[in-house]
């Protein structure tokens, strides 16, 4: 595997990160995997069958402790980490006179604190390679207001906010960072959405789903594999001009 690039993913259990973990697996990365769920083993088992060498551990990005284990163990074994995905996150979907501050913390400890964390334990890794690339999953919800998505939208904002800073920061390093903002992705965070959306309101599930596929100009929602090809260009070479930008993958929901 000597002279493999290595990305590490986080969230990698389902969904977007897991498609992205396959997908870097499939173009020849080394990839380094972690999740909350014991369901990361599955995705490191995919990336494996991809021909890929890969590390994968079970943690809570809201830990530091736990983030600084993983990176430091994926350094040690490969020597240099390329492309690092933020990926996991959480929702809230709660009136804001209903958000207890436990909830309220946990949303920004995991959306944002996440993020904050993985960046400052890799950027000195990545500081020594002077290279490396750097994707924050970011959401329409930093974008536009959505009812009962106030926690959740301010800190996917915040998550917009802090990417463009960084990424002046970490310029004179060669490290490139950006955001990617989804729209709705059929993941099963965006399904537990919509189901706790359908109890709330007494609408039943299918309804909800289309009231939210509308919200797409192309009346769907996207795959997680759409979403991870966006992450792959903003990691990959193709990208190489593209630093402290937001790529929005929402079929139009903000140019509306």
């Amino acid at each position: 595997m000597e002279g493999r690039s290595l990305a590490m993913v986080t969230g990698a259990a389902s969904g977007i990160g897991r498609a992205a973990a396959e997908l870097f697996a499939r173009n020849g990365y080394d990839v380094a995997v972690m999740d909350i769920a014991e369901a990361v083993q599955e995705t490191a088992a995919a990336a494996e069958a991809e021909g890929a060498a890969c590390h994968s551990a079970r943690g809570d990005v809201a830990e530091e402790k736990d983030v600084a284990s993983f990176v430091h163990d994926v350094a040690d074994r490969f020597g240099r980490i390329d492309v690092l995905v933020n990926n996991a996150g959480v929702v809230l979907v709660k009136p804001v006179e209903e958000i207890g501050v436990d909830e309220f913390r946990r949303v920004v400890n995991i959306n944002l604190g996440g993020i904050f964390l993985f960046c400052k334990h890799v950027v000195p890794v990545m500081k020594g390679q002077r290279a490396g690339a750097i994707v924050n999953m970011g959401s329409v919800s930093g974008h536009v207001g959505q009812v009962d998505h106030s926690v959740y939208g301010a800190s996917k904002g915040a998550v917009i906010s802090f990417t463009r800073a960084i990424a002046w920061e970490l310029a004179p390093h060669g490290i490139r960072v950006n955001s990617l903002s989804p729209g709705s992705v059929d993941t099963p965070m965006l399904r537990g959405d919509i189901d706790i959306e359908s109890r709330r309101t007494g609408l039943p599930y299918e309804e909800v789903k289309k009231m939210r596929e509308a919200e797409q100009a192309f009346k769907r929602w996207a795959s997680p594999l759409e979403i991870a090809e966006a992450v792959y260009f903003l990691a990959s070479e193709k990208a190489s001009f593209i630093t402290g930008a937001d790529l929005l993958v929402d079929c139009g929901w903000v140019a509306k």
